[in-house]
């Protein structure tokens, strides 16, 4: 096989992770082999295993990644305010996010169940214990609003996991338009979310 022109290690790597991101997402990890990825990407097999040494390397990489962005986005929480001016930028944080519609993204939410089937024990546990952290950051602001009488006293790990799901799907069905469009989701869905915890008001 022929390959393409030679570019520099770094950009080459990226190239076939974001072309691995998307053959996974088309075909889903099983069956999206190293062959599939070398072909698309214009590597021979053994080149590809010069960048990755393994298919398991270039998931935990996506999935790494992707927990790298949320712990960047849990950080942008401010520190200060109330649980409902909190919990709504992070509402509106994880809505942008995912409006962005990567590859690697929906591939995140789509491989994660099965994590400890395809990576290695020490990586598979890497990426449970930042999604847990996540989820931790995300109930704990839950019952703080409850606690405050912000909040209803919902249950915080149906909810919790209620946006997750919500959060997951966007990347499948959203097409912006226009950058009003991404804005009008990101507002729509993060007050369409509060609305269901908010406590009623007198």
């Amino acid at each position: 096989m022929k390959e393409r022109n030679a570019m520099p290690r770094v950009s080459r790597r990226a190239d076939v992770r974001s072309t691995a991101a998307q053959l996974f997402r088309e075909h889903g990890y099983n069956s999206a082999t190293m062959d599939l990825i070398a072909d698309t990407v214009g590597l021979n097999k053994g080149t590809l295993y010069h960048y990755y040494p393994s298919k398991s390397a270039i998931l935990y990489e996506l999935l790494a990644g992707q927990l790298d962005t949320t712990m960047e986005l849990l950080a942008k929480v401010p520190a200060e305010g109330t649980p409902t001016e909190r919990f709504r930028e992070l509402i509106r944080l994880e809505v942008a996010q995912a409006a962005g519609a990567s590859d690697e993204l929906v591939v995140f939410f789509q491989e994660l169940p099965w994590v400890e089937r395809n990576l290695p024990s020490e990586q598979a546990s890497d990426v449970l214990r930042r999604v847990e952290k996540y989820r931790s950051f995300s109930q704990k602001l839950l019952k703080e609003g409850i606690n405050a009488g912000e909040f209803r006293p919902v249950n915080v790990s149906i909810v919790h996991y209620s946006i997750v799901g919500v959060l997951a799907y966007i990347p499948n069905w959203f097409r912006p338009r226009s950058g009003r469009g991404k804005a009008s989701l990101v507002d729509e869905l993060t007050e369409f979310v509060l609305a269901g915890v908010l406590a009623p008001r007198d």
